[in-house]
Parts: structure tokens; C-alpha cells; sequence
């Protein structure tokens, strides 16, 4: 599965470089039935085995020091205190940006990720487990 994505990745790369691809970077999706890939989830995906990973399993539901993230997106915060019903875009944003402006007594040792754009990139990923 990962090298099928590395592949798939290397054409996008290739062919945006070529200006062979009318598909902008960020978006683009695969001519492989049934697969896109967005690049911006990609870089998400490096970042959140770096930043996130130590902690939760990104690909299986079993929990590690946190939660795991697979599906996490949409669901209900698995611990009790977190003040959003479902984790969508904009909680997770505001949880990955401070979680203890969040929740003052979080376990969670990450002193938050103030790039917007990594944060966005990380959610990207999420999105897409």
C-alpha cells in the first residue's frame, strides 16, 4: 500500500514538474481508479509520525500513551473533558494548536504546533485515515 502511494506520488511529482498535469499539487488525484492522492495529506503524514506518532498509532485502533487517530476525524473525543462533541476541522485545529487552552488538565505532553500550515497539513492527514 505505502509503495503504491510513493509510486503514485513520484508521477504527480514528475509530471507536475514536466507541466504534463493541468491537476494543481495540492489536489492531485491519481488515474488509478478508486485513488487520489493529495500531497498536502503526504507532508501530513511525515509530520504526524514525527509530532504525533511517539504517542498515538496512526494506523490501527489500539490505543498507545493517547488514543490512536485512524478515524478519529468525526468522532467523539475519546477522553472526558475535551468541550467539542466531534473532532472536525476547526476542533482539531484549536486542540493542535494549544491542547491546554483546550483542556487545562491534558496528559498530552505536545506544547501545541502554532504553523498553521503543518497543523493544516496534519488534519489533512487525519482526514484521510
Amino acid at each position: 500500500m505505502h509503495i503504491h502511494m510513493i509510486a503514485l506520488l513520484c508521477s504527480a511529482m514528475i509530471m507536475a514538474g514536466c507541466g504534463q498535469s493541468d491537476k494543481p499539487a495540492e489536489s492531485w488525484e491519481s488515474d488509478v481508479p478508486g485513488s487520489s492522492i493529495n500531497l498536502s495529506s503526504l507532508e501530513g503524514s511525515a509530520l504526524a509520525r514525527r509530532k504525533c506518532a511517539s504517542c498515538h498509532l496512526l494506523d490501527r485502533n489500539n490505543r498507545r500513551l493517547g488514543p490512536s487517530l485512524k478515524g478519529i476525524m468525526g468522532k467523539k473525543p475519546s477522553i472526558s473533558g475535551v468541550p467539542y462533541e466531534i473532532w472536525t476541522e476547526a476542533a482539531m485545529d484549536e486542540w493542535i494548536r494549544n491542547p491546554r487552552a483546550v483542556k487545562e488538565t491534558t496528559r498530552m505532553s505536545l506544547p501545541g504546533i502554532s504553523d498553521a500550515e503543518e497543523r493544516r497539513q496534519i488534519i489533512s492527514f487525519l482526514k484521510h485515515l
